[in-house]
Order: C-alpha cells, then sequence, then structure tokens
C-alpha cells in the first residue's frame, strides 16, 4: 500500500479560523502586491481580557496546524505582516503564547538550523 504524504492529511492554511479570501466578498480584492489571502482576518472587541483570551485560543490553532505541517516553511511572517501596526489584545495574546512555544521548541530550532547549515556545506563541497 502505497504511503500518503504528511503533508496530503493536512488541511489548507485558508482552514484556519483567522484567515480569510480577498475575493471581494469576505474582504476587499488585493491592492498592489497583497496576497489574495488575508491571515489575519480579527476583530477585537475592546475588552482587553477578552480579546487576549481570543489571541491566546487563535496562537494555539495556529500551533497546532504548524506542528502538524512537517514540512512547511511557516506562516506567521505572512500573519504578522497583516496584523493592524497598533495590537489589540487579541495581537497580544497571540503573540506572547507563540513566544512562549518558541521559548519550549528553541532546542529544535537549532537543530534544525544546523541541519540547514550542514546542508549548505554539503552542497557547497560537493
Amino acid at each position: 500500500m502505497a504511503r500518503k504524504s504528511a503533508s496530503a492529511k493536512l488541511p489548507a492554511v485558508a482552514g484556519l479560523s483567522f484567515v480569510a479570501s480577498r475575493d471581494g466578498k469576505t474582504l476587499p480584492k488585493p491592492i498592489g502586491d497583497q496576497c489574495g489571502r488575508c491571515f489575519w482576518n480579527v476583530t477585537a472587541t475592546g475588552d482587553h481580557t477578552q480579546d487576549c483570551d481570543t489571541g491566546v485560543r487563535l496562537a494555539l490553532e495556529y500551533l497546532a496546524f504548524e506542528e502538524a505541517d512537517v514540512e512547511g516553511g511557516g506562516h506567521l511572517q505572512l500573519i504578522v505582516k497583516d496584523m493592524p501596526r497598533a495590537f489589540t489584545g487579541v495581537e497580544v495574546g497571540f503573540l506572547q503564547m507563540v513566544s512562549f512555544a518558541a521559548g519550549a521548541g528553541a532546542k529544535k530550532a537549532r537543530r534544525i538550523s544546523a541541519h540547514w547549515d550542514s546542508c549548505e556545506k554539503t552542497e557547497a563541497e560537493g
């Protein structure tokens, strides 16, 4: 029996609850070099505590997605790019939880970086 790749089982990034299409219906169509997808379609309530809780919930959703996406290149840079410059509690809660996860995974990140470095060295020598 042929094995399915890990990525074949993954939901698309569009499946995250805070990602929306800039299709002219949900959101205005992209302008200039804007991506056709908005990676941070979130509306704050104005209640800082509630918004921080929402941000934490969205971060855990995102982290579960990235954890399952073992071959992906990550989406955090796209999410942060679409966040408003004046953060609400939602962005604060989201980024705080992602920071905790980054701290917990720093050792693994260093191993990945070392692997990439060794691959580059092997290519340069080969």
